[in-house]
């Protein structure tokens, strides 16, 4: 029993100094009915999720702090839009080439195997809604077949471009972070508009009907993006300023994160594509630059502002 109890004692310390003050008899308590439970010692799961929560307690990832709320409210909308977003490059990115004679279907009548990677985002939107409670799990399922097919499409050179890539993978994070919840929320509509919106900005940041070689945004999308996110960064920036002084903070929050990877996209594109000798990135990517630093700055207030505070009462979240 001295062995286990050393051992809580040591999970414990995963926890912030004032929360195990406050809480920390409680979670012995709870590991002690565990063990007693079970008849073994504290299994290696068990022990796994005291260290998780107390990760999550540090970082504010909780379902009672502002950065966990801001995470759920953005869980959904996220992967919503990656569904969307992949069914963008699949019109734009793949099935743009059949007419082209610029380019050769790689993969049957597409570029790349892409279009199996999106079908998988949409079967995750349509799980997600179906069956809410699981969100993170297939969320987490989502994104791993996306990275081992983009990694297996790469080796045969049926990849798409690296970069939204990224940015699809991306978008399936707050799912992932997102606190666990007794009753998670479907979030139908509102996550319908955000995909939409995703499409609107697209259309409108990317231009996929301008003529000229680049019948394919993947050689194009990267670039525009970084040319013409400034524009969507200040309506942005409005946004967040505007439902923060509102007290709408989870909100204004769970847009900052939303926004996340096409701002980190967009601004470190130019810095670290390499050009031919003789030419440069041609647009300013100072504006980039500057709203990287304000995202930074929001990210920053945002952890700061759901850090763990004393006498909140709240159940322990161990699994």
């Amino acid at each position: 029993m001295t062995d286990n109890s050393s051992r809580t004692t040591k999970l414990l310390k995963f926890h912030p100094k004032k929360y195990r003050e406050e809480r920390g008899e409680e979670i012995v308590a709870t590991l002690q009915e565990i063990e007693e439970a079970s008849g073994r010692g504290l299994s290696l799961a068990n022990q796994f999720s005291v260290v998780c929560h107390g990760i999550q307690v540090r970082l504010g990832l909780t379902t009672e702090s502002m950065f966990g709320k801001a995470l759920d409210l953005a869980a959904t909308p996220g992967l919503v839009m990656g569904a969307f977003f992949g069914l963008y490059l699949f019109i734009f990115g793949d099935v743009a080439i059949v007419n082209s004679s610029n380019f050769v279907p790689l993969f049957g009548p597409f570029l790349t195997v892409g279009p199996l990677l999106y079908f998988v985002w949409i079967l995750g939107v349509a799980a997600v809604f179906e069956w809410p409670r699981f969100r993170r799990r297939i969320a987490s399922l989502v994104m791993f077949v996306t990275v081992v097919g983009d990694v297996a499409a790469r080796v045969a050179h049926r990849s798409p471009n690296t970069w939204v890539i990224a940015l699809l993978i991306s978008l399936g994070l707050p799912s992932v972070l997102a606190p666990t919840l007794l009753e998670t929320r479907r979030r139908v509509w509102q996550s319908l508009v955000a995909g939409l919106g995703t499409v609107v900005i697209l259309t409108y940041v990317l231009h996929p009907s301008d003529p000229g070689f680049f019948t394919s945004i993947y050689w194009s999308a990267s670039f525009q993006l970084s040319e013409h996110m400034p524009i969507v960064d200040v309506v942005l920036v409005a946004t967040v300023v505007t439902l923060w002084k509102i007290r709408q903070r989870e909100l204004a929050s769970a847009f900052v994160i939303l926004s996340s990877p096409w701002i980190v996209v967009a601004t470190f594109y130019p810095l670290v594509m390499s050009f031919p000798l003789g030419f440069s990135y041609p647009y300013d990517n100072g504006f980039n630059v500057g709203f990287l630093i304000l995202w930074v700055i929001g990210m920053i207030t945002i952890v700061t502002a759901s850090r763990y505070q004393p006498n909140r009462q709240s159940p322990v979240e161990i699994s």
